[in-house]
């Protein structure tokens, strides 16, 4: 089983989990490779597309709920991945393995335990998709001090289109 992209980028940034080659047309595919791509981008449609026509498989590729230390466009190596041989997490137009699962798997009393320990470690060491954050002094905002916090994606990000709000604006959300 050999695996495969067309993005020297995904190449390169998973190469701490996977080694993937860069995808050539003189290659002969086998059934059981795999193509990799990112999730709803170029890359990862075309990873389907070449599954099809090969007969093979695709791996869609995200980056994982805990992602970093610092900004993936930092270049910061990934914690973790999202892997999906069915769809992606955030596409709300399609199934994806994480939504099947979700939706089906009997968790056992051993699992749900593991899951609140690990949820409690999150809690409290402030662990968060992206942990670049220092802890900031009690004393840095005034008591009475109000606050915002806006929630929001980084602009044309594939969540936006995919989870069906790609006519939002992070201005319209501020508002």
């Amino acid at each position: 089983m050999k695996y495969y992209s067309i993005s020297k980028k995904l190449i390169a940034n998973v190469r701490n989990f996977y080694t993937i080659s860069l995808y050539k047309k003189n290659l002969k595919i086998k059934k059981d490779d795999l193509f990799f791509g990112w999730g709803r981008k170029k890359s990862g449609l075309k990873a389907m597309n070449l599954a099809k026509k090969y007969k093979a498989k695709f791996i869609l590729l995200e980056d994982g709920f805990i992602r970093s230390l610092n900004l993936g466009v930092e270049n910061s190596p990934s914690f973790s991945m999202v892997k999906d041989d069915i769809g992606i997490y955030y596409d709300a137009t399609a199934p994806s393995k994480l939504e099947n699962l979700l939706n089906t798997y009997e968790f056992k009393d051993e699992e749900i335990k593991q899951a609140k320990k690990a949820i409690e470690l999150i809690k409290k060491y402030k662990i968060s998709k992206y942990n670049n954050n220092l802890d900031i002094p009690d004393d840095y905002f005034q008591k009475d001090e109000k606050r915002v916090l806006i929630i929001t994606q980084t602009a044309n990000d594939a969540s936006l289109e995919f989870g069906l709000a790609k006519g939002f604006k992070t201005v319209d959300m501020i508002k």
